[in-house]
């Protein structure tokens, strides 16, 4: 974590540190929803970034891609960006293990925050899986309340768009008791489809 931090200048932003701890907080909470859901990381994770004008957007797209280009090498972790239809910057990440995931979604964070750009962070998503192939889980930070909910996609057929609110209430009750801040009110529960990951 350590490492990350050094790309990044120190900052007394306190909605920038409740962002960081409360993803930070992610690392242990994976445990339980190993041993009791049997879910683990795939590995891939993505933050969402709403596009504001094109040249304060294209230089930050260039901080980051530096940060990333800086370090994917010594945590063995890919990246990629995209812009999807609603216009949304999509920054997509790859890395080996919960820890590198959890480290670099803080980091990217805190960049973009830095950056000026605290409005426009949307969201975070981390992915599991039971099998490792199909039936993607997804845990997504809402960077607006300061939260984590269950995303449990069934079928993403446009016109028979479903979720599973069992598995999604399962991975609640995994977590209830932990330290990660969980978004009780599933109203607040927004479903994110076609996910670029």
């Amino acid at each position: 974590m350590n490492f990350f931090r050094k790309f990044i200048k120190n900052t007394d932003n306190r909605k920038l540190q409740t962002d960081s701890d409360a993803i930070f907080s992610l690392s242990s909470t994976y445990i339980n929803l190993e041993t009791k859901l049997g879910l683990k990381s795939t590995g891939r994770c993505a933050i969402c970034v709403e596009k504001v004008s094109e040249s304060r957007f294209d230089e930050l797209k260039r901080y980051i891609d530096s940060f990333l280009d800086s370090i994917k090498t010594n945590f063995e972790l890919s990246y990629s960006t995209l812009i999807d239809k609603y216009d949304y910057l999509w920054i997509i990440i790859d890395a080996k293990r919960i820890e590198d995931i959890v480290a670099c979604i803080t980091a990217v964070g805190e960049t973009i925050e830095e950056r000026g750009f605290s409005d426009q962070l949307l969201s975070a998503v981390i992915e599991f899986s039971s099998d490792g192939i199909e039936n993607p889980y997804y845990l997504i930070y809402n960077y607006k309340l300061d939260s984590f909910y269950p995303f449990v996609p069934t079928n993403t057929t446009i016109n028979q768009r479903r979720r599973n609110n069992q598995a999604e209430m399962k991975i609640m009750a995994a977590v209830t008791d932990d330290k990660l801040p969980f978004e009780k009110d599933m109203t607040r529960w927004y479903p994110i489809w076609d996910l670029p990951l």
